[in-house]
């Protein structure tokens, strides 16, 4: 199974949710997780490699491969010879305007785009939505809400949500918490816990088929 967290607007959540899915996966679901990391910051494969120094005695959960743009044809005919039972996350670049990214998106089986609630980042995820749905129109997107402040107002996150519940489906939002400036590839964090599994669980019981 393919999955795309991707938005392009940036800072959005979607290194940190890659991250953290794939750590859900592991530890909570028990399945095997192979995780690319596509964007150029390379920031999961940064901090995967920082985790060999702080976990040495301590088994990788999932492997985490990074490669350029250019890699991606051989990339996908990589992943040809995978097993059904692994699952691939994509964390990709912050924009869509580079026709190498076209056959990814194409090839997805699910998509999580974190977003915020502010203007800006919404109207950027909603016509990042847009031309997503024109690449794959068979996969289920799914708007994952973060950093939700407490002075969001309510009739601005119903509004947004029934934006984007034109193009997908909106996952149970989750607050903004320091904890999730201080993750790694090796563990979830206790007071952030609940609140991703709850997500994480919504997204998974509906849309994935393993």
């Amino acid at each position: 199974m393919n999955i795309i967290i991707a938005n392009q607007k940036g800072g959005a959540g979607k290194s940190t949710h890659c991250i953290l899915l794939a750590n859900y996966l592991v530890l909570e679901k028990k399945k095997q997780v192979l995780v690319l990391d596509l964007d150029f910051q390379s920031s999961v494969k940064d901090l995967w490699d920082q985790d060999r120094a702080n976990y040495a005695d301590t088994p990788p959960l999932y492997e985490v491969i990074n490669k350029e743009l250019s890699e991606i044809g051989e990339v996908l005919q990589m992943l040809q010879g995978i097993g059904d039972d692994q699952i691939i996350l994509f964390d990709l670049p912050g924009y869509i305007n580079d026709n190498a990214l076209v056959p990814v998106f194409e090839q997805a089986d699910l998509v999580i785009c974190p977003f915020a609630y502010d203007k800006i980042t919404f109207e950027s995820t909603y016509v990042f939505a847009q031309v997503l749905r024109r690449l794959n129109e068979s996969a289920p997107v799914v708007f994952l809400p973060n950093r939700l402040k407490s002075s969001v107002k309510y009739a601005t996150i119903e509004q947004v949500n029934e934006a984007l519940g034109t193009l997908g489906a909106v996952a149970p939002a989750l607050p903004d918490k320091v904890a999730y400036q201080r993750i790694d590839t090796q563990t979830i964090p206790k007071d952030i816990q609940e609140e991703l599994n709850a997500s994480y669980e919504y997204i998974l019981e509906k849309y994935s088929n393993k």
